[in-house]
């Protein structure tokens, strides 16, 4: 029998040390997979303000006015172009991943509109399906004259004097 701490002895049970070792490089994957799937979740973000459809059920078209709409439903998004004629409650849910942009995963508008004296006359609501995609371009118009390099523009107006500058 060998005494405490002789070579090749140790204070594990027999085979348990080996074991361990055999459980580590799955252990290790299934980590690094378990932090890719972290990494690979969407993140979502909730932009701007819909009232509950138990609020909008109470606006009576006819009876409402631009009043009790802010009491019941708070101020709008944003409101019509021409005097308030309609009010506006937008909002937008994104979901982006890691390294892609974000994108719109649902969009609802909802419109309530009144009429010149302030009463309301419909409420509407509006969702992804309903909206169109608007393409915007980055054209840009180019202006006149030519391009100035780095150091024409630091060096440029050194020797650009004022004559009358130096008359008084």
């Amino acid at each position: 029998m060998r005494a405490l701490g002789e070579q090749g002895e140790t204070n594990e049970p027999e085979g348990l040390g080996m074991r361990s070792k055999a459980l580590r490089p799955p252990a290790i994957l299934v980590l690094t997979l378990g932090l890719a799937a972290v990494g690979c979740a969407p993140t979502t973000q909730v932009h701007g303000y819909v009232p509950p459809s138990a609020d909008v059920a109470r606006i009576r078209p006819g009876v409402d006015t631009v009043a009790t709409v802010e009491e019941i439903l708070g101020l709008p998004t944003s409101t019509g172009l021409l005097r308030d004629s309609a009010w506006f409650y937008v909002q937008s849910v994104f979901e982006s991943y890691t390294y892609n942009p974000p994108r719109v995963v649902d969009r609802t508008v909802l419109v309530v509109n009144f009429n010149p004296d302030g009463v309301v006359t419909g409420v509407e609501r509006f969702g992804v399906e309903d909206g169109r995609i608007v393409n915007l371009t980055a054209r840009t118009t180019e202006t006149g004259g030519r391009q100035l390099g780095v150091l024409e523009q630091i060096f440029g107006n050194i020797l650009n004097l004022d004559a009358e500058a130096f008359e008084q």
